[in-house]
């Protein structure tokens, strides 16, 4: 039996208003690339973090600062510095009949301790990007930093190797596929290479001819292919690729397997991805970067996880748990037009029973690239706004639960908004973006947003909205007392980021469109 509440919403108001108590010792934590620590999205520590905070109100809050230009990398952390990538300041010229395309970006160094700006950097890009894109924009690859040097990556075609302080080590251009571009894959380092994806170059005797016309997004053979490409750290040579090729939908997800590290990728996807055949393998991360295998026929989007002993990916109804070794069925899920949902009842101001799901009228399984795994149970966002789901992989057991779209505070009053919703991406410079108009949208469904992390079985889902839903992902029942707080990265309107928290020393970091955010408990 489910348990109810009387009146759900001052449940959600003042789970967000609980206080926590602060760890005594912190160690140090760092959040080195996209995929943090462990490559995984996770972060299991005995340091305290803040579950509950409001830009808007200034709650646990512990310190803003404005960015140069809009964004949307994550922030890279090492020690007492953060890196980003913003766009150099953009201009009423940048605008076109299609929108704001822009290729060149810069990368920031920022003190943890303030945002203060320590240096920066040119990264100029060759290919342009929509800015503030609803998949993806030229900003999206997010810094990778060992503690010595970090990389920057512009998805418009550029990459940059610096020191700590500044220095810039080495810089490469390379070769964007147009429209279809690999700007969803994160890059990473791993014995002493830096990975990304890309085309093989112009020269290569391999390279695909392109016949297809300049951003011809639909093109089913007239794309050269996408590769996992691995690079020298120090040096920028480039050492090697991955010869299944990958598609641009794929994020890749990295894990172990008998003490190797390994990357699960996937070819396939809308627009017809040239990369053949569609399906999703895993292959061995260092020597010879050998296949392990391969399951073609699957038409996965891109969206999976991986841990230490299967993947877990969806098809276009379906949610897949295979065997790591070997890329066999375990468990076939079936998720369109399954399990339960619990809603909201606006005008009695509770949650109602569980009901079917059945008519859940979704176009999409879920939010592009929110899946995220923790023990018996896979979360992701909903393929329709206010939705998150939970998959038993134990019972097969599929739970829905409504949220609200977003928050507003009022006089001090915190208020959640289940339907309506107001969308803004104000950028730091002032500059108004033009173009996709589903960036303004409330954040779920056919937009890829930021993958959620997991802090000592915290989920931390953020939205285009700023709109961030802190999950208990251990509870027994998918219900509102799972919900432990909704929060709010600023004024309704003028809050926009697809950009994925990061975690470090006790501490939550987050970048809007407009500014960088510490938050923290107690303040």
């Amino acid at each position: 039996m489910i348990p109810q509440t009387p009146v759900a919403l001052a449940v959600l108001i003042a789970a967000v208003a609980v206080p926590h108590l602060k760890s005594t010792v912190r160690a140090q934590e760092d959040w080195p690339e996209h995929r943090g620590p462990g490559g995984d999205y996770h972060l299991t520590t005995s340091t305290d973090y803040p579950t509950a905070w409001s830009v808007s109100s200034e709650q646990n809050i512990r310190w803003r600062a404005p960015l140069p230009e809009t964004g949307q990398s994550g922030i890279a952390i090492s020690g007492d510095k953060l890196f980003l990538t913003c766009f150099r300041k953009l201009t009423t010229e940048d605008i076109s009949s299609k929108g704001t395309w822009v290729s060149e970006t810069r990368g920031y160094c920022l003190a943890a301790d303030s945002g203060k700006i320590l240096w920066s950097c040119d990264l100029p890009g060759q290919r342009p990007n929509q800015v503030n894109g609803t998949f993806t924009d030229s900003t999206t690859p997010t810094p990778v930093t060992d503690g010595k040097h970090v990389w920057f990556v512009n998805a418009g075609g550029f990459i940059a190797c610096h020191t700590m302080d500044g220095r810039r080590v080495w810089a490469k251009e390379f070769q964007v596929r147009t429209k279809h571009s690999a700007k969803q894959f994160q890059p990473f380092l791993h014995g002493g290479n830096l990975y990304y994806a890309m085309m093989r170059d112009p020269e290569d005797p391999q390279r695909r001819t392109q016949t297809a016309t300049d951003y011809d997004k639909n093109s089913k053979v007239g794309w050269p292919w996408m590769y996992v490409r691995y690079f020298d750290s120090l040096t920028g040579e480039a050492t090697g690729l991955m010869p299944e090729g990958i598609s641009v939908h794929s994020k890749g997800a990295i894990g172990s397997l008998n003490g190797d590290k390994v990357l699960l990728h996937a070819k396939g996807g809308s627009h017809s991805p040239p990369e053949k055949p569609y399906g999703i393998g895993l292959s061995r991360l260092g020597e010879g970067h050998e296949c392990i295998w391969e399951r073609p026929g699957l038409s996965f989007e891109g969206t999976h996880f991986i841990d230490s002993k299967h993947a877990y990916c969806f098809d276009r109804k379906d949610f897949f748990v295979l065997d790591l070794a070997t890329g066999k069925t375990i468990k076939k899920i079936n998720v369109k037009g399954a399990g339960t949902i619990i809603a909201f009842d606006q005008a009695k101001r509770r949650y109602q029973q569980p009901a079917s799901a059945a008519k859940l009228p979704s176009r999409h399984l879920l939010t592009h690239r929110t899946n995220i795994g923790v023990g018996r149970y896979h979360f992701f966002m909903g393929g329709i706004a206010g939705i998150l789901g939970r998959i038993d992989l134990e019972t097969a057991e599929i739970n829905y639960l409504q949220v609200p779209i977003q928050v507003v505070v009022e006089n001090g009053t915190k208020k959640l908004l289940w339907n309506e919703f107001e969308a803004g991406d104000d950028t730091g410079s002032g500059f108004t973006v033009e173009g996709d108009k589903r960036r303004l949208s409330h954040g779920f469904g056919h937009i890829s947003a930021a993958t959620p992390i997991v802090v000592n079985n915290r989920i931390y889902f953020s939205t285009v909205l700023g709109t961030v839903y802190v999950i208990d992902a251990t509870a027994q029942h998918f219900d509102e007392h799972s919900i432990i707080a909704v929060n709010d990265l600023g004024l309704p309107g003028k809050t926009w980021s697809l950009s994925p928290f990061t975690a470090a020393n006790g501490n939550l970091y987050q970048r809007t469109s407009r500014e960088i955010i510490c938050i923290g408990n107690g303040n």
